[in-house]
């Protein structure tokens, strides 16, 4: 009877650490396939954001400059003008304090003046 009974328990620890080996087998089986998946996004990433980032580059090789509209020498010069110089006065008008809108808020000297250059053109 205490054979029968040594039997019975050493089946049982025998069963339990079956389990656990083969609970441990499917969690590394599932933490590598995630890691290997992980692994090929990750590749698929950095290739693609290099494709992109070389695409980006090289787009702004082909762009073309921007051409100035005919007539545009003395319009350059009065705007040129309306800018903050470096003592901080309007170098179209000379005040010194900021210039604001219709509704208070502070603007640029070419917009504030903008009409006065529009009626010297």
């Amino acid at each position: 009877m205490a054979e029968a009974l040594m039997s019975k328990v050493l089946l049982r620890v025998a069963q339990v650490v079956g389990v656990l080996v083969l609970a441990g087998l499917a969690i590394g089986i599932v933490v590598g396939f995630l890691h290997m998946l992980l692994g090929i996004v990750l590749v698929v990433a950095v290739a693609a954001g290099g494709i992109w980032l070389y695409k980006q580059v090289s787009g702004r090789s082909r762009a073309t400059p921007a051409v100035a509209p005919a007539g545009g020498g003395r319009r350059e010069e009065l705007e040129g003008r309306a800018v903050m110089d470096p003592a901080g006065r309007c170098g179209w008008c000379g005040s010194a304090t900021l210039h604001t809108d219709q509704y208070g808020f502070p603007t640029t000297p070419l917009k504030y003046h903008r009409a006065e250059i529009d009626a010297q053109l």
